[in-house]
């Protein structure tokens, strides 16, 4: 039987039977897998400290027939401060569903995985606004995955000119008279600031990518672009964004009182 030593993030759990679980690994080594674990419902197992949600670990697997059995695994992050906050907690499943949904099964790509525990830790550790996180996230994830919009001029016409306009369906920002004359999709338009902010995203070194702050303003209209250029290019809704929005509305709500 073939074993596996990898580090790897929980990015998802089902519960199977009375005490076992079926997790989605995002691994260093294999990428997205699949493990299961018995008795893991069991607080007394070995394995629950190290097979939390959102728990970055080393893992020691078996390669089964199907998929993988989690053997051993030991705390390397386990991000304890998004389980205080519902709020962070509700962002944090959907970074991980959001991952789950756009890389492949037993493909690795640590430059995904890297953003995902830099995004993680800043929500986790400090007071770095969750919403700038997300535009963060979101963007500089589909720019790796192979859909980095064009920021540079028009996608339509190829002009660099009155670049006011943002197009998911085009790719990227549209000029005013393309605007005008589109017959299809919805076209955002943009601040210059937002524009910035999105080119400071995908260009910038990576340890750079979050030192910046934005208005309420230029984060309204990331998130705006950045929900349509997703589904657009994923073709999929990711169910835990719903919720994250009702959770964001309802402390909308309660503060008004």
């Amino acid at each position: 039987m073939a074993i596996l030593k990898t580090q790897g993030l929980i990015i998802k759990e089902i519960n199977v039977g009375e005490a076992d679980k079926i997790f989605t690994i995002f691994t260093r080594s294999h990428g997205k897998i699949k493990a299961s674990a018995r008795g893991v419902r069991n607080p007394r197992s070995r394995l629950v400290s190290g097979t939390q949600f959102l728990c970055y670990s080393d893992f020691v697997l078996y390669k089964g027939k199907e998929i993988y059995r989690i053997s051993q695994s030991q705390v390397i992050k386990n991000f304890y401060n998004l389980r205080t906050s519902i709020e962070k907690l509700s962002y944090a499943t959907y970074f991980a569903d959001l991952t789950s949904e756009v890389i492949e099964e037993n493909y690795p790509s640590n430059k995904i995985l890297n953003l995902l525990l830099n995004t993680l830790y800043l929500l986790s550790e400090t007071d770095k606004d969750p919403m700038l996180l997300k535009a963060v996230y979101e963007l500089r994830l589909m720019s790796i995955i192979g859909y980095t919009p064009n920021l540079i001029n028009c996608s339509n016409c190829g002009t660099a000119e009155n670049l006011k306009y943002f197009s998911s369906k085009a790719g990227g920002l549209i000029c005013i008279q393309c605007a005008k004359n589109a017959q299809q999709g919805r076209n955002f338009e943009l601040s210059q600031g937002t524009i910035q902010a999105m080119r400071y995203i995908i260009y910038s070194p990576v340890d750079k990518i979050f030192s910046f702050k934005v208005s309420q303003r230029i984060l309204k209209e990331l998130n705006n672009i950045l929900s349509d250029f997703i589904i657009t290019h994923t073709e999929t809704e990711i169910k835990s964004l719903k919720y994250l929005n009702n959770i964001l509305e309802m402390n909308k709500e309660e503060k008004n009182i």
